[in-house]
């Protein structure tokens, strides 16, 4: 992977830290780097802050993050995702999709915790 990861677990959420330019494979990798997380450590709130990832400037469409999330983990996580909207795949949960984790996107991580729940 091209993108350099940390994480933290801090009570009831796990936080990832994401920096670097992101290539193709990169948001599938990183999905399931936190679908591990979250199963062993039986979490199901996620922040990922996203804010210091760049495009290539070479990159074909935006960082499939939302779909490769939405494929990796189970309905009952809650996600959020810290960073630009034009940087990452819609943030939308499809219509019927129950299987599917919740996921938001928002530029200032106090909404994404309120949206938690955890602030």
């Amino acid at each position: 992977m091209n993108l350099v990861v940390a994480s933290r677990h801090d009570g009831p959420l796990i936080s990832f830290d994401v920096r670097g330019h992101w290539h193709n494979g990169d948001a599938l990798k990183l999905a399931y780097m936190v679908k591990a997380a979250v199963a062993r450590l039986r979490q199901d709130h996620v922040l990922i802050d996203l804010r210091h990832v760049d495009t290539p400037p070479d990159a074909d469409g935006k960082f499939l993050i939302c779909d490769r999330l939405r494929r990796a983990l189970t309905s009952k996580t809650r996600v959020v995702l810290l960073g630009a909207p034009e940087l990452v795949d819609g943030d939308a949960t499809p219509l019927g999709a129950r299987q599917c984790p919740d996921i938001a996107l928002f530029g200032a991580e106090h909404d994404a915790l309120d949206w938690l729940n955890l602030h």
